[in-house]
């Protein structure tokens, strides 16, 4: 009996220090779009991926050419006139965590916490804060979602002129600006 539970306290010990893979099937990032004024649309990226080492290091890339807006001519200009996936293919999102605040979780237990984002697009880099529910769904996985949007200015990565491009080829009022992203990712514990 005590090796059983000797083995569990090795096994979940392990668990606490691997790195945490994002599940690019399990995970989702969004944001949405206004266009004249009046319609809201939903779009998302279909490739994520990223770790969160047991150091406290957090990195999520997104392949900017997975850019999933349902309508594949829209899906084609965006990568190429906002995007510009040939010069800049991926998005990243860095933060540093405690990892230890997670980790002591059980499974079914969520905690909320403000971290700092910085995010890396289109040759520019912000930083953002964000209020984040991280729950742990099994011994083996956790599930980090934002709280609320995190706002962007599409200026702020020199995306506007993209954006004005879009508009005209679209034959558009406006679009607006400004940018609300959510995520809900699902992190795996890695294994050897």
């Amino acid at each position: 009996m005590k090796q059983i539970f000797a083995l569990l306290a090795l096994m979940a010990s392990t668990h606490a220090l691997a790195d945490w893979l994002v599940d690019p099937d399990g995970s989702y990032l969004g944001f949405a779009s206004v266009k004249n004024d009046l319609i809201a649309e939903n779009h998302s990226f279909t490739n994520i991926s990223g770790t969160v080492r047991r150091s406290g290091e957090a990195e999520i890339v997104v392949s900017l050419a997975s850019v999933e807006t349902l309508i594949p001519i829209r899906n084609e200009r965006m990568q190429a006139m906002l995007f510009e996936v040939e010069t800049y293919p991926n998005a990243t999102i860095t933060s540093t965590i405690d990892v230890d605040d997670f980790t002591g979780l059980e499974a079914g237990q969520s905690i909320t916490r403000d971290i700092r984002l910085s995010i890396d697009l289109h040759g520019a880099q912000i930083s953002r804060n964000a209020k984040v529910k991280v729950t742990r769904s099994a011994d083996t996985v956790f599930e980090v979602s934002s709280l609320g949007p995190i706002l962007v200015h599409a200026s702020q990565f020199a995306l506007a002129d993209g954006v004005e491009a879009l508009r005209n080829i679209a034959g558009l009022q406006s679009i607006e600006l400004m940018v609300p992203i959510t995520f809900d990712l699902r992190l795996v514990a890695e294994t050897n």
